[in-house]
Formats: structure tokens, sequence, C-alpha cells
């Protein structure tokens, strides 16, 4: 598979774990254009992290088929699929190495300048310099002296700095507090300009600034639009927004 340009096409697509049970994805169809910001919201088990799993090929779907740049990733070579593709999950693995080991495991030549402007756009920098030893501060086995939210950051730079095609994050800013999260949201806006970025998130206030929003619901693709758009359709996303906004969760 050759360099892509970003453009992911669900087809009809389903699926679901083992051979019975519920369907985690049902027959969902959309078009994502090369270089598009998308949100993915939902409940939980709406279907948003499923949805990106099958990117990678990390399942087979049941029925359908997913195409990047005309490409059926099905008859793709795996590895010419993934190496374009940086993910971002909510428990990134950290060894047990220095910050800058972790952070440059994606480019093992990349300059001490290029790791710094990673980790500014995972809003790491600030918390990395007071560490002991700034980024020549051991983490500990499996980053067991971070936090979770600084773990989070870290696994953000590291992908960064592999300059993905496609990113996605997969509640990878969960552990980070509102204004953080929306910050490393903002930054990846500009940083990944023309890039394709999928960030599922719970918290819909981050990913307001979106070129798109996409709602799952039960499996099934519920609403797709714009902030403004799904705000006016006065549906799912909407309620949601409003109950956040409510409960102090908007930021």
């Amino acid at each position: 598979m050759p360099e892509i340009q970003g453009q992911i096409t669900y087809e009809d697509l389903s699926f679901r774990f083992g051979k019975e049970g519920p369907l985690q994805l049902a027959n969902v169809s959309v078009l994502i254009e090369p270089g598009q910001f998308v949100g993915i919201v939902g409940q939980s088990g709406s279907g948003k992290s499923t949805l990106t799993k099958l990117l990678p090929r990390l399942y087979p779907p049941l029925s359908g088929r997913i195409i990047i740049d005309g490409y059926d990733i099905a008859k793709v070579e795996l590895y010419s699929l993934r190496r374009q593709i940086g993910i971002v999950p909510q428990e990134s693995l950290l060894f047990d190495g220095t910050v800058q080991d972790n952070i440059s495991l994606t480019n093992p030549e990349a300059t001490s300048e290029e790791i710094i402007a990673a980790a500014r756009i995972a809003c790491a920098h600030e918390f990395i310099m007071q560490l002991p030893m700034g980024y020549n501060t051991p983490v500990g086995e499996r980053g067991g002296s971070l936090s979770g939210g600084q773990r989070q950051r870290i696994a953000i730079a590291r992908t960064v700095l592999q300059n993905p095609r496609v990113l996605i994050m997969d509640e990878a800013t969960s552990a980070l507090d509102v204004d953080t999260e929306r910050k490393v949201c903002l930054n990846l806006m500009e940083a990944l300009r023309g890039r394709t970025v999928l960030f599922i998130t719970h918290r819909l206030n981050t990913i307001r600034s979106a070129d798109r929003i996409l709602l799952m619901h039960q499996g099934a693709l519920s609403e797709d639009g714009s902030h403004a758009d799904l705000m006016e359709l006065k549906g799912r996303y909407y309620t949601l927004y409003r109950q956040q906004e409510a409960a102090g969760e908007g930021g």
C-alpha cells in the first residue's frame, strides 16, 4: 500500500465479537475525507471504539468493508497499512526507560528538538521539565512513576512523532482534566493539519471545533455533522451536550 492521503470509507460495515451475540456495529456507512478532524462520540458500548479498531485490522468485519484511498484494507499488506496509522489507546504502555526513550520509540532518529516539539503538542513538555532529570528521567516499569494523565500525554507525544497519515485517539485523553484535554485537541488540529484524525472522547466540548462529529448509538451512526449542525438538529448530541454542560463538564 503506497503512502495514503487518508480518505476512509466504511461501506455497510457490521461487526460482532464471536459468532453470536449482539452486533457492535450494524450496517455503518460513512465517508471521511482526507485531512478531516473527526470527533467520535456516544455512550459507552455505542460502537465508537470498535469503529476505529477495525481500521488497522485488529479485527475482521462480519460484513461490509473499509476502503482507504481506494484500497480495500482486507487486501493490502498489513505492515504497509499499520505503519501509516497512529493509534493512542486509553491505556498506553510505557517501557522501563527514560521519558525521551519512550517518546522516540516510533522515530529513533528524531532530534531533541523534534521530541520536545511533539511533547509540547501533547501538553507534556512542562511537566517533563519538572521531573528530576527532565527528559532523561526514568519512567519506571510500565511508566509506574508517572500519573495516568502523564502517561497518556507521553503516549500522545510518541504517536505525534510518528507523523502518521491517520491518527486514532481512542479515549486517549480520558485521564486529563477538561482544560488540558481541550488544549491537546486544539494542538492536534493545528499540528496535524492535512492528516486525518479520529478523536474519540466522552467530553463533547473537547471536540466542539472538529470539522465533523459522528455520534454513535447502539452500533449505528446516529448523527453526523459539525457541532453547530448537531445542536441545531436537537437530537441525541444536543441532549448529551446540554446534560454535560449542566453537570459542569463543558469546560
